[in-house]
C-alpha cells in the first residue's frame, strides 16, 4: 500500500463521549439574549460597515488556536482507537488523515484570517468618516484613536465565539490575544489604522477599504510608501456581499513563501448565508516551485440565520497541490453543526497511482464515531483494501447524511456546459491540462487580470485518467440575473507564481442554473 500521502499530509499540517444536550438555541430566553447582544454590539461599528465577515463556524470542526484558549477549553484530544485490529482504516486514522481534520484545519485558517476582524472594524470606524470624505487618499494611522470600552471587548469576545469556540474557550483566546498585544484591553487607547477608502463601480462591490496596522497595536502605522496594504475589505452598501483578504510573503533560508487568503461572505434576504475561503500558496526554492490552491465553502442550513440551530452548515473543501506537475487533489463534502457531523473525502494522486475514499462521522468534540476507508492501488488491484471502524448511528448522524446527485449543493448551484466535445484545444481541459484544469466565473465585462477578486464562482475540470473519468465541479455564488451573461476564464499559476487568466472568446461555454 502506498503511504506517500502521509508525507504530504504531515507537511500540509506543519504549515499551516458526551450526551447530546437539549437544543435551547431557539428558546425565548436565547432569542431575547441574541437580540440584546446584537443591539448592544451594533453601536461599536459604523453602521455603514459590515458587522460580520463570515457565517458562524460549528464548534465540532474548530479548535482553539493556542495558549490560554486551548488550556481553558476541552481537554486535549487523545488518539481514540475505535478498532482493536490494524488495517487500512485504522492505519489511516492513526495518522490523523481524516476529512474532519481537513475541515478543522480549514476553519482554523478562517479563524486566523478573521480573529481580528471585530477589532479591525471597531478601529476602522474611528477614522472611517475621514477616509470616506477623501476617497483615494491614505489616512495615516493614529490620525484618530479609539478608547476601548467594555462593550467593545464584549464584541471581540462575540466575534471569537462566532468562529467556533465555546464561551469559556473564547474568553481564554481573548486573554491570549490581549497578552500577545493583538487585541486591546478595556480602557486602552488605540490608534486607528492607516487606511484608504475607494468607491467602486463594477457592480460587484460598492466600496473598498485597504488598511494596515503596525506590529504593535499601540503604535500608529504610516501610509505605506509602495501603496500596498496588509488587508482589504470590499462590500456592497446593503452588506449582501463582503470580501475580506490578506496577503503575506516570507523569504528565509532561500525559500520564498507567498500566501494570499480571502473570505467572501454572501448574505441575501431569503437565501442561506454562505462563506467561501480561498487560499493560494506558492513556495519557491532552488529550482522547484510548489503550488497549492485551497477552497472551503460553508453555507448555513437554513435561510433564516436565527433559525439556523447549532450553527449548522453544509461544507465543501477542496485542495489541489502541484509539485513539478504531480497534482494531488483532496475533496471533502458534508454537513456539520455544533454537535457533530458527517463528511466524505476523496484523495486522488494519479501520478503515483492511488486513491482514497473516506466516510466518517464525529461528535461535538471532534471525536470520530465511524470511519471507513476504500483504498485503490491503480497499478496493482490486488492491493485494494476496504475497512470500516465503529458504527454509523443514523439516529444521531442521519440529519447530516445526504445522497444522490443533489447531495450537499449550495444556493445558486449551476452547471457549466462546455460547447464542444471533445473539449477545445485551448479551452478548459485542453492541451497541457489533460488531468486537471481550474477556472473562475466572472460577471460580464469584468476582466480577472484587472479585478482578480471579483469572480462570482470557480470550478474544476478533472480527468481521473485511471478511474472515474471526467468530473466537472463548480461553485457559483452570483445571482440568478448573472447566470445568462457570466463568463468562464481559465485560471492557473505560472512558473513565477503569477496568476494567469485566459477568457473568451477562447473558452466557449454555457452556464445553466440547476
Amino acid at each position: 500500500m502506498n503511504h506517500l500521502f502521509l508525507i504530504f499530509f504531515l507537511g500540509f499540517f506543519a504549515f499551516t463521549s458526551c450526551k447530546k444536550e437539549k437544543d435551547e438555541s431557539n428558546s425565548l430566553s436565547a432569542l431575547a439574549t441574541r437580540f440584546l447582544i446584537r443591539s448592544l454590539l451594533s453601536s461599536n461599528i459604523n453602521s455603514e460597515l459590515p458587522s460580520n465577515l463570515s457565517v458562524a463556524v460549528p464548534r465540532s470542526i474548530r479548535k482553539p488556536s493556542s495558549g490560554l484558549g486551548a488550556s481553558l477549553g476541552k481537554a486535549a484530544k487523545t488518539k481514540k482507537f475505535i478498532s482493536v485490529s490494524k488495517g487500512i482504516a485504522q492505519d489511516t486514522f492513526d495518522y490523523g488523515f481524516t476529512g474532519q481534520a481537513f475541515l478543522t484545519e480549514g476553519t482554523s485558517i478562517v479563524a486566523e484570517i478573521l480573529r481580528d476582524s471585530k477589532r479591525d472594524l471597531v478601529l476602522i470606524s474611528g477614522a472611517y468618516g475621514l477616509a470616506k470624505a477623501s476617497p483615494g487618499v491614505c489616512i495615516p494611522g493614529g490620525v484618530s484613536s479609539v478608547s476601548i470600552t467594555q462593550s467593545m471587548e464584549n464584541e471581540f469576545l462575540e466575534g471569537i465565539e462566532r468562529l467556533g469556540l465555546s464561551a469559556e474557550e473564547a474568553r481564554g483566546e481573548l486573554a491570549s490575544l490581549q497578552n500577545e498585544g493583538i487585541l486591546p484591553y478595556t480602557g486602552q487607547s488605540v490608534p486607528t489604522p492607516a487606511m484608504v477608502y475607494k468607491s467602486l463601480s463594477n457592480n460587484e462591490y460598492d466600496a473598498e477599504i485597504s488598511y494596515s496596522f503596525a506590529d504593535s497595536i499601540g503604535t500608529p502605522q504610516p501610509c505605506p510608501t509602495n501603496n500596498k496594504f496588509q488587508k482589504s475589505l470590499k462590500f456592497k452598501t446593503d452588506k449582501s456581499k463582503i470580501f475580506s483578504s490578506i496577503t503575506r510573503s516570507l523569504k528565509v533560508f532561500g525559500i520564498s513563501l507567498s500566501v494570499e487568503a480571502s473570505i467572501t461572505y454572501i448574505t441575501q434576504e431569503g437565501k442561506k448565508d454562505k462563506a467561501i475561503l480561498n487560499i493560494k500558496q506558492v513556495t519557491t526554492t532552488s529550482g522547484s516551485t510548489d503550488k497549492s490552491t485551497t477552497r472551503f465553502t460553508f453555507e448555513e442550513c437554513d435561510n433564516d440565520t436565527n433559525a439556523n440551530a447549532n450553527n449548522c452548515v453544509t461544507l465543501s473543501y477542496s485542495n489541489v497541490y502541484d509539485n513539478a506537475g504531480d497534482k494531488i487533489t483532496t475533496s471533502v463534502k458534508g454537513k456539520s453543526n455544533d454537535f457533530g457531523g458527517y463528511v466524505t473525502t476523496e484523495y486522488i494522486d494519479n501520478t503515483n497511482g492511488y486513491e482514497y475514499y473516506l466516510e466518517e462521522t464525529y461528535d461535538e468534540n471532534g471525536e470520530t464515531a465511524y470511519f471507513a476507508v476504500d483504498y485503490y492501488d491503480l497499478n496493482d488491484n490486488s492491493n485494494d483494501e476496504y475497512e470500516e471502524l465503529g458504527y454509523f448511528d443514523y439516529d444521531i448522524y442521519g440529519e447530516f447524511y445526504e445522497s444522490g446527485a443533489n447531495a450537499y449543493q449550495f444556493e445558486w448551484d449551476v452547471f457549466v456546459d462546455f460547447a464542444t466535445t471533445p473539449l477545445p484545444a485551448n479551452g478548459i481541459g485542453g492541451v497541457g491540462f489533460t488531468e486537471y484544469d481550474a477556472y473562475v466565473i466572472m460577471p460580464a465585462g469584468v476582466n480577472p487580470n484587472i479585478y482578480p477578486d471579483e469572480y462570482i464562482g470557480w470550478g474544476e475540470y478533472f480527468n481521473n485518467v485511471n478511474s472515474g473519468g471526467i468530473v466537472y465541479y463548480v461553485d457559483f455564488y452570483g445571482t440568478a440575473d448573472q447566470v445568462a451573461t457570466a463568463v468562464v476564464w481559465r485560471y492557473t499559476i505560472d512558473a513565477n507564481g503569477n496568476e494567469v487568466y485566459v477568457g473568451s472568446p477562447t473558452i466557449t461555454n454555457t452556464i445553466i442554473q440547476l
